[in-house]
């Protein structure tokens, strides 16, 4: 194993990482083995998890590949069970799996609007309470003094009204009223959780969302796109690489500062040290 991976700043922690086949869940997956982390790859897409997991390896990390609907409560029991037989602790929960659906407000499918908050709030709420409750009976990690980190994968959406995305938007929402009730609950357990805010990202859900909105919203999808790179503090989509750094460097850091907090990651990339 290369001696960068074995000096990471995530050197020797464990990382859960659901939605962690593709996009965003990819590059966190992929960043914090670059770290030094052992990282559990969890994705609905088994072979999805497998190649990132396989991807992993091949560069020297430390993946587990898992098959995972986390909207299942028996599921997310078999995934933590994994997770303690191999590993005995877990550091970091990554809540980033999540789904879209594009319709208009009016005629919003009942279905569709169940499906998405089951897999974008349920989901979470299931990995949390398995997650703090591993991460309670543990002791504190030597080097961040945290039992463990909950990071959230959120979106602007949450605060943004958008005609064709009600769902999507509202799931983040209530995404962020429960990562504050997490914070609260579990901070006392030194279990710090944050809320990451990526804007536009090219890679991921960006490019269907554009593809099905532009049309409703009277543009091409290059127009879209245009628009929504406009409308970025960085003039640009963000990279699925940004987000990855910036959630490395929320798990790596010591201590509680970040409990109960929203950073949007596209404001502060060019900060990161």
């Amino acid at each position: 194993m290369p001696a960068d991976i074995r000096r990471g700043r995530l050197a020797d922690q464990v990382a859960l990482v659901t939605g962690g086949g593709r996009g965003i869940g990819q590059a966190i997956a992929s960043a914090f083995a670059a770290e030094g982390a052992h990282v559990v790859v969890a994705d609905v897409d088994a072979d999805a998890a497998s190649v990132t997991a396989a991807s992993i390896a091949a560069s020297g990390g430390s993946a587990l590949a898992v098959q995972t609907d986390v909207t299942s409560p028996e599921a997310q029991d078999r995934l933590f069970a994994r997770v303690a037989e191999r590993f005995q602790r877990l550091d970091v929960l990554v809540n980033n799996a999540g789904i879209f659906h594009v319709a208009p407000l009016l005629d919003f499918p009942l279905e569709a609007w169940r499906r998405v908050f089951a897999v974008n709030l349920d989901g979470a709420l299931l990995a949390t309470q398995r997650a703090g409750r591993m991460m309670q009976a543990q002791d504190p990690h030597p080097v961040t003094t945290c039992r463990g980190k909950i990071l959230n994968i959120s979106s602007p959406a949450a605060e943004r009204g958008r005609p064709f995305l009600p769902a999507y938007g509202a799931s983040k929402a209530a995404l962020n009223h429960l990562s504050k009730s997490t914070a609260l609950v579990l901070g006392t357990h030194a279990i710090a959780t944050t809320v990451l805010y990526p804007t536009s990202v090219r890679e991921g859900m960006f490019g269907p969302i554009a593809d099905q909105m532009a049309g409703l919203e009277g543009m091409t999808p290059d127009d879209f796109t245009a628009q929504r790179a406009a409308g970025s503090p960085l003039e640009r989509l963000q990279t699925p690489a940004e987000v990855s750094a910036m959630a490395v460097w929320v798990a790596a850091r010591v201590g509680m500062s970040l409990n109960g907090q929203l950073v949007h990651t596209e404001a502060h990339v060019s900060s990161l040290p």
